[in-house]
């Protein structure tokens, strides 16, 4: 499935790129940064890459890289790690939020959610029009098709997949399913488990950077594929239903 997968997206004019570990995942981002002379990327909610420390890697090399879901925006100002897979932000008040905002945005102190709210999205149409990259995860990798399939609530992985010149999808090997007809089951599992929703508000179907004619999209398409020990969890067989999970 992954070897189909790879035959889909190369022939959508993409590219998928394999990496054992989490710092060669950091390495092709920063050379492909470089080369394209990228300093600012943003990013949509990823687990994945929460999994290789990618922001510590990008910021030590000196690259800006911005989280774009509120609940990370929110903890990444505050310098802190997310609390839960769903709702990352879930153990901060409205005060905390106030507090960050008026620190590092240099803000008056606002403590309504949806005033907050503004001005985040204030602060971040901003970084989706000056960045170089876009980088999402997957909650999907479909292989008769090689779509890569981002499910989310706010709209902002849609905007970092599409605004940037360069859109790069990083996700887990396990992430692969066979056919688009195999979604239905797996998207209202999704929905319900993490929120209780009946589906999410936004599924969105990637598969290579934009066509001729096509008004949205980017112009380079890259999809990372990341082991970092998922091999050896699939060979034991105690340990490789942990893949179901993660």
């Amino acid at each position: 499935y992954l070897e189909q997968f790879d035959a889909q997206v190369s022939a959508h004019g993409g590219k998928v790129i394999y990496c054992q570990t989490g710092e060669a995942v950091a390495d092709f981002v920063l050379k492909l940064a470089k080369e394209r002379g990228a300093g600012l990327l943003v990013k949509s909610k990823s687990m994945t890459t929460e999994e290789v420390d990618l922001n510590e890697r990008l910021e030590h090399h000196h690259l800006e890289a911005v989280e774009t879901d509120l609940g990370e925006y929110i903890l990444q100002l505050a310098h802190q790690r997310p609390y839960h897979i769903v709702a990352p932000a879930l153990h901060m008040t409205r005060y905390d939020v106030a507090d960050v905002f008026s620190k590092s945005l240099a803000v008056e102190r606002e403590t309504e959610p949806e005033k907050q709210t503004k001005i985040a999205r204030s602060v971040l149409r901003q970084k989706f029009l000056d960045a170089g990259i876009g980088i999402t995860g997957a909650n999907f990798l479909v292989a008769d098709s090689g779509a890569v399939v981002v499910v989310e609530n706010e709209g902002n992985a849609r905007l970092s997949s599409s605004a940037p010149r360069i859109h790069i999808a990083i996700a887990g090997i396990e992430k692969i399913i066979p056919r688009a007809a195999d979604l239905a089951v797996f998207l209202k599992l999704l929905g319900r488990s993490a929120t209780g929703q009946p589906l999410t508000v936004y599924t969105s179907f990637l598969s290579g950077p934009r066509r001729e004619g096509e008004v949205d999209g980017p112009d380079e398409f890259f999809v990372v594929l990341l082991d970092n020990g998922r091999t050896k969890l699939l060979a034991d067989a105690e340990k490789r239903e942990s893949l179901y999970c993660i």
